[in-house]
């Protein structure tokens, strides 16, 4: 069975000194159903790499310099998670979960970039999408550990992404009408706004 989930690169540069953050892995998913814990640390992941936030001396104005940032140069270093049989298909360095649409591309037979160390590669093969887990791990003609995605069935697993992202969105606002009550509704659309997770997607 093929899975397909989003997921943050944890902030563990500097620890979180707003709010509770649950430990975890290095790569969390962006559950649709997260425990106020982890969307602590969801929340850390998105909003403790802008740079204001270090000289933020609460929980609300570290929110603040989120909002303040530029959505143009907003990124989030995460992706989509791929798993089938066994094999993990993290996502590469440099790529951003705000890229993640860019999966629909796939559909129409163009090749994405999906980062590097790892460097995860996408290969069409007529009904076959394979997404090889590192290009660096792989013998010459990729005979590297990889993920067959059936194409047919990756609009259903794109939805199922964006049902993820939109449960967690649910779950930012609950928790952001608590941790940051000022600021809650403004966290969410922006949120929603740099992901692109309420839009349908164009399948």
């Amino acid at each position: 069975m093929v899975t397909m989930v989003p997921v943050l690169e944890r902030w563990v540069v500097v620890e979180c000194p707003f709010w509770a953050v649950e430990p975890g892995p290095f790569h969390p998913a962006v559950s649709r159903t997260p425990t106020p814990g982890e969307v602590g640390a969801l929340a850390w992941a998105l909003i403790g790499r802008v740079d204001d936030v270090a000289e933020a001396v609460d929980a609300a104005e570290a929110v603040d310099a989120f909002l303040a940032y530029d959505d143009d140069h907003f990124s989030v270093p995460g992706g989509l998670r791929i798993t089938s049989d066994g094999v993990v298909v993290e996502p590469g360095c440099c790529v951003g979960l705000e890229e993640w649409r860019d999966w629909v591309d796939v559909l129409a037979g163009r090749v994405i970039w999906l980062g590097h160390s790892p460097d995860v590669q996408v290969e069409q093969l007529g009904p076959v999408v394979r997404v090889w887990c590192d290009e660096d791990l792989t013998n010459p003609g990729f005979t590297g550990p990889h993920v067959d995605l059936q194409r047919d069935a990756l609009p259903g697993l794109l939805e199922d992404v964006r049902r993820d992202l939109l449960g967690f969105l649910d779950a930012l606002g609950e928790w952001a009408r608590v941790t940051v009550p000022a600021h809650a509704d403004r966290l969410v659309e922006a949120v929603d706004r740099r992901l692109v997770i309420s839009p349908p997607l164009d399948l």
